[in-house]
């Protein structure tokens, strides 16, 4: 990635060693590489992918903080915090131009078809996202759809080129195309669960974030439609302005409501789908790898709302 974006203008370099000391899982690169390895492939082709994968990722994150005017970032100062909203979108734009140089080397039109439309896919997602901003009628089609744009249709896209990079034939490439997008419905919904449930100091951003900036997401949604807890908690989103405190009172009424636990019970839904269509695939060491992955990628997940939980029986019995 340093190697991509390296260019002679110093003032870009500084930004883009800021944005690169700060990586995150490398989960979608990591995907790419995974799905590839289940054929044979050309190694170069699947390097260069990868990492325009990943500068996709980012760029739309540094326009996401921007839009949302975060000022941080897995834990740090946000770029658009440190550099400004106009260099920070124009560093997206640049990791953008630089993935598609990347794309375009190896003349894979289908790979290059799928990045640009699910690129239009998330941005439609975010705008659907915005046009739903504390509306507390969002309805549970309406989070999972904003969330294949959000999330799952990068995943989805991650599987699916690592498949066409490789000698993969059709029929393998659906069942990875399929998998990453049930993996990627998973993830989000868990990773919503977890700006309620994780230290603001785990998240890197405050606790409750997604409320305060108006997204309304699965357990939510859950606990507005029971008939006695989504009375007070509408009263709390509409009455009250959302302090810690008010948080930490929602956050207990979505686990009485039980929105708590649908959220957990519907991402291993979607993730045992997802490994349950895997078995289209012959039964080698990288598919297990494959769901090896996925299993331990939200078994971290997981265990972090497992120990809250603890945390909080503790607290209530001390």
């Amino acid at each position: 990635m340093r190697e991509v974006l390296t260019c002679n203008h110093n003032f870009i370099e500084e930004i883009i060693n800021d944005l690169l000391e700060s990586q995150g899982k490398m989960l979608r690169p990591r995907l790419v590489f995974l799905a590839a390895s289940l054929y044979p492939h050309d190694p170069v082709m699947v390097t260069d992918v990868a990492v325009a994968i990943e500068l996709v990722h980012l760029a739309s994150l540094i326009h996401d903080d921007v839009i949302d005017q975060a000022q941080l970032r897995r834990g740090r100062e946000s770029l658009n915090s440190r550099w400004g909203n106009q260099a920070s979108v124009l560093t997206g734009d640049y990791l953008f131009a630089s993935a598609f140089n990347l794309v375009n080397r190896h003349n894979q039109k289908e790979i290059l078809d799928g990045l640009t439309s699910t690129i239009k896919t998330m941005c439609a997602g975010e705008i659907k996202q915005m046009s739903l901003a504390y509306n507390l009628d969002i309805s549970e089609d309406e989070y999972i759809e904003k969330t294949h744009g959000k999330t799952a249709c990068l995943f989805a896209l991650c599987c699916k080129v690592g498949g066409l990079a490789s000698s993969m034939p059709a029929s393998g490439i659906k069942a990875l195309e399929q998998f990453g997008l049930c993996l990627g419905y998973a993830y989000q919904i868990i990773d919503d669960l977890l700006d309620f449930l994780s230290e603001s100091s785990l998240l890197g951003k405050p606790c409750g974030s997604d409320l305060l900036e108006g997204n309304i997401t699965l357990p939510v949604i859950y606990a507005l439609k029971d008939p006695h807890y989504g009375y007070q908690l509408k009263n709390h989103l509409q009455t009250k302005p959302l302090d810690s405190q008010g948080i930490m009172e929602i956050v207990q009424i979505l686990k009485k409501s039980g929105g708590i636990e649908y959220s957990l019970n519907l991402s291993r839904r979607f993730l045992a789908r997802g490994i349950a269509g895997l078995n289209e695939l012959p039964a080698t060491p990288a598919r297990k790898e494959i769901i090896d992955m996925a299993a331990y990628l939200l078994d971290d997940y997981y265990k972090s709302l497992s120990s809250y939980n603890t945390m909080e029986a503790k607290g209530a019995s001390s």
